[in-house]
């Protein structure tokens, strides 16, 4: 594989330095060697733009925005906590189960929390080829 082929050129109109890993631009999202990687080196069009923030009125949110940025336009982007997820809880003894307490078993498919992953602290039903459960 050719070096060329990994190395990309900077934005700056009259740069083009080729650059293994460019600095990307979080304002205007392109990418720069390291003498144009800040704002005022490259004339970020974006650096003097006031930054604003409104709350969203389902979630109760902060969102952050550019004040070049269309108000509605951001709120409709928001994807916000208004539909919310149904709580996972542990059948045995209804613990909320997030990633870092669940246990899904292999013989069942349940997701149950570590105290109850063992299949006799679980009741464990094991779902067999024909779609039929039996007890073990």
């Amino acid at each position: 594989m050719n070096l060329d082929d990994q190395m990309e050129r900077c934005d700056l109109q009259y740069c083009k330095r080729r650059d293994f890993l460019p600095f990307n631009c979080t304002l205007c999202n392109k990418k720069f060697c390291l003498e144009h990687k800040d704002l005022k080196d490259h004339e970020c069009p974006y650096q003097f733009t006031e930054k604003k923030a409104l709350q969203c009125s389902k979630c109760k949110n902060v969102i952050q925005y550019q004040s070049n940025q269309c108000e509605n336009d951001i709120l409709r982007q928001h994807v916000c906590g208004q539909i919310k997820k149904e709580e996972q809880k542990c059948n045995q003894c209804k613990v909320k189960l997030n990633e870092l307490n669940k246990f899904q078993c292999k013989k069942c498919q349940r997701e149950v929390c570590l105290k109850h992953r063992m299949q006799e602290d679980h009741n464990c039903i094991r779902i067999n080829q024909t779609g039929c459960c039996t007890i073990m």
